[in-house]
């Protein structure tokens, strides 16, 4: 590409972005509310995969100790259930830890203790275990193992709502893809469709441009840029919109996550990537139609 090629496109550029510059107002103002509901749909994501990270951190085991273990019995328990496949840590919980505990979860209900006879709660074992494990199936072999060892009264880890967290996991997966898919295509489109009518207007000049030989690079390329400047000025509206609507959520709702440094970035460059690919597609089409 010479010198004089590139003196073209940006010309060409500034001069259509200047004489169309109110034209450009509407295909803003649509790309930003396309832009928006994509942006809708990363923060409920990012949302939801955070409510799913933190009832999958809760998973865990809980081994109640038989009445009368000892401490060297429960010693050697706790270093056979360490050395386990799957275990991350086993922290030791005294039965007067577990009621120090439960009156926490009371709270200003503990007068509930007031007629209990000294401490009906057992001793257990505490077992973490790492994420690759959180499944039902291992999670169940785990627990028959541990509920083998001598020591050991009986073995819970919320067998019920694991399957179900599973369950909701897989279905979340799939209606988070079939959406992100749908919402994607769906601003492509929309996006394309404003280039089309942003480039209406300009149809005369791409056609003297064809007319005294410029090559398809050539009338392109002012578009491209043009398109990814729109896209970023959309993504910018859209995400002014989002931060509010954040700001309006979490006024009222503790703890709802926005989109961080990088995600921002990346929500701008997708801003721009989709108007640059909306102009190339639009004028792809014109192109065709024109030399037809």
């Amino acid at each position: 590409m010479t010198l004089s090629h590139i003196e073209h496109v940006v010309r060409e550029f500034f001069y259509g972005t200047r004489r169309s510059l109110k034209s450009h107002l509407a295909p803003v103002i649509i790309m930003s509310v396309a832009l928006f509901i994509l942006g809708l749909f990363f923060v409920g994501t990012a949302n939801m995969q955070e409510v799913i990270r933190l009832a999958h951190a809760k998973v865990g085991l809980t081994a109640y100790l038989a009445g009368g273990t000892t401490s060297e019995e429960r010693s050697r328990l706790r270093e056979t259930i360490q050395s386990m496949p799957g275990v991350l840590a086993v922290d030791y919980v005294s039965n007067d830890e577990a009621l120090q505990r439960f009156q926490r979860q009371l709270g200003g209900r503990s007068y509930l203790l007031e007629g209990v006879q000294g401490n009906p709660l057992p001793a257990a074992l505490e077992v973490e275990v790492y994420d690759d494990f959180k499944t039902a199936d291992r999670m169940s072999a785990l627990a028959a193992a541990i509920g083998g060892g001598n020591g050991v009264d009986s073995v819970i880890y919320g067998e019920d709502w694991i399957g179900q967290l599973e369950r909701w996991i897989y279905f979340f997966v799939a209606v988070d893809l079939f959406l992100g898919l749908v919402l994607g295509l769906s601003t492509l489109l929309v996006v394309g469709n404003t280039m089309k009518l942003a480039l209406e207007s300009r149809k005369d000049t791409i056609q003297v441009l064809r007319l005294v030989g410029a090559t398809r690079f050539q009338i392109r390329l002012p578009y491209l840029f043009e398109g990814a400047i729109l896209g970023l000025l959309a993504s910018g509206l859209a995400w002014l919109c989002l931060y509010q609507t954040w700001q309006f959520a979490v006024a009222r709702l503790a703890g709802v996550l926005f989109l961080g440094t990088s995600g921002v970035l990346l929500f701008f460059l997708l801003g721009g990537a989709l108007g640059a690919t909306g102009s190339m597609i639009s004028l792809h089409k014109y192109l065709k139609v024109s030399r037809a």
